[in-house]
């Protein structure tokens, strides 16, 4: 006999190792079952925010053309600084109402960090802000 046979004649069970005819068991009901104390140690089931920010896109737009790069990025959950510096005061407006409406569509937050410089944070993004006295409202 070799080895492998050996070791499964010795792995088998027999079936009257299970054999359950004529125990009896404790019948277990829901209601009963768990111990429900008043001093046990529970935790509230809360969500953990999966997305993590690993980085931040900073994009100098100049013209209307242009808005798909900082578009893409923003879609894809990271936060766009948007500098507006170098475009025209029509491009600025038809840039400003695009970025308005990618944040509304994707409800992000769109904020005013100076007359140039906007920034578009997606929603899985919370802002936090701090100054010497008192908190800053970018969003407006």
């Amino acid at each position: 006999m070799g080895f492998l046979d050996r070791l499964s004649q010795k792995a088998a069970v027999a079936d009257d190792d299970y054999a359950y005819e004529g125990e009896e068991y404790d019948d277990f009901s829901d209601e009963e079952y768990y111990d429900e104390s008043e001093n046990a140690d529970i935790s509230p089931i809360r969500p953990v925010d999966s997305t993590e920010v690993s980085r931040i896109v900073t994009m100098w737009v100049a013209d209307y053309h242009e808005i798909k790069e900082f578009a893409v990025e923003f879609r894809a959950g990271c936060p766009v600084i948007l500098n507006l510096s170098k475009a025209s005061d029509a491009e600025r407006a038809r840039i400003v109402d695009f970025a308005l409406g990618l944040c509304f569509g994707l409800e992000g937050v769109f904020s005013r960090i100076s007359e140039d410089v906007f920034l578009l944070t997606p929603c899985a993004v919370k802002i936090d802000s701090r100054g010497l006295n008192n908190e800053h409202d970018f969003a407006r």
